[in-house]
């Protein structure tokens, strides 16, 4: 071959026996070398590459040490069949660079992102689904991996809490068991958290962490729409109502949930699963210290009196989430809270 044809970016050309030319790449491409013929299989050609107006087959690929890949490409046999074609020039050569870095880069970002996910949970739900779709972050897996540890110091915090009522010593440090407000806090953000991205299959981001991000996120500019284009006040007003509502409407009857759904983007059976594991959680707590105090009659009557509801509740959510696993809508004997906030919804 007279001429060797032209390398592009980091690529360098070589001459190879015969009429071969060696191509040695920094990175693979997506070229396939040629299968010669065996005793069981017929000869399958390489990837054909079209290179300065000449065509050639890719008859070997070697691996170099480095991570490189030296390709061995020799005039197209004129008897082969072109099934792929390939551009080898600096066009296509700049995309496949760029891809490259981009794989190159997500994958650093997914990494990174599951390393961090304790931190990246804390972020707001729809961000979290942006990472995962932009270079695939883990979104469920941040949000438990952020809200279980607070969780557990939630759950120290009221236990030494409880603990110290019946006269016990400081069990852990302030850090591991902050104190009674702080702890209940922490507890109920993180069961809401984890019911929904378990129960759910929602990522959501701890309440403190989103108004920051929403305070300090820059705002784009936006061109007031045309008076004309514009949803009525009424509408607006509804829509509004029904995201503040949204998470607690699957507490109504099921009849008033099917009319929601009718009408607003509404999932009954996701966001009652979301409430139920949540509530569950919360009702068991209850329940829990106030049996330890009766069990320790500290102050029974206060203690009974907390029990009685709990226990209610807590059997509730169990009955609840049985007949949501049957893709059942099931509502609560709280209705009575949210159903006066959620008549305008009902028409």
């Amino acid at each position: 071959m007279s001429n060797l044809p032209r390398a592009f970016g980091t690529d360098r050309a070589e001459r190879g026996p015969a009429e071969e030319v060696l191509l040695i790449c920094a990175s693979p491409k997506a070229w396939r070398a040629r299968q010669p013929k065996t005793l069981t299989t017929a000869e399958y050609p390489g990837t054909a590459v079209e290179w300065e107006g000449r065509l050639f087959e890719v008859v070997r690929a070697e691996p170099l040490a480095d991570g490189g890949v030296r390709y061995g490409l020799a005039p197209w046999p004129e008897a082969h069949a072109i099934r792929r074609l390939e551009r080898y020039d600096e066009g296509s050569e700049q995309a496949r660079a760029s891809e490259h870095g981009s794989r190159r880069d997500s994958v650093r970002r997914r990494r990174l992102s599951i390393l961090l996910a304790p931190l990246f949970g804390l972020l707001p739900g729809d961000r979290q689904k942006r990472m995962e779709s932009e270079f695939g972050a883990p979104a469920l897996g941040m949000t438990i991996s952020s809200a279980f540890p607070l969780l557990v110091v939630g759950f120290l915090g009221l236990f030494a809490h409880f603990a110290g009522t019946l006269g016990a010593e400081r069990l852990f440090p302030v850090w591991l068991a902050p104190p009674v407000g702080i702890a209940l806090y922490l507890f109920l953000e993180s069961s809401l958290r984890l019911a929904s991205a378990i129960a759910g299959g929602e990522p959501m981001g701890s309440l403190p962490v989103v108004l920051v991000f929403e305070i300090t996120r820059p705002r784009r500019a936006q061109a007031p729409a045309p008076l004309r284009a514009a949803a009525p006040r009424d509408d607006r007003t509804l829509h509004d109502r029904f995201l503040v509502l949204e998470p607690v409407l699957s507490l109504l009857p099921p009849d008033d949930q099917r009319m929601i759904a009718r009408r607003f983007p509404f999932d009954p059976i996701r966001q009652g699963k979301i409430m139920t594991a949540f509530l569950g959680a919360i009702a068991a707590l209850n329940a829990g210290i106030s049996l330890v105090g009766l069990i320790a009659r500290v102050s029974p009557a206060t203690d009974l009196l907390w029990l009685l509801p709990s226990g209610y509740l807590l059997f509730e959510q169990i009955s609840r989430w049985r007949r949501l696993a049957r893709g059942e809508p099931a509502g609560s004997v709280l209705a009575f809270i949210v159903r006066p906030l959620a008549r305008p919804l009902l028409g």
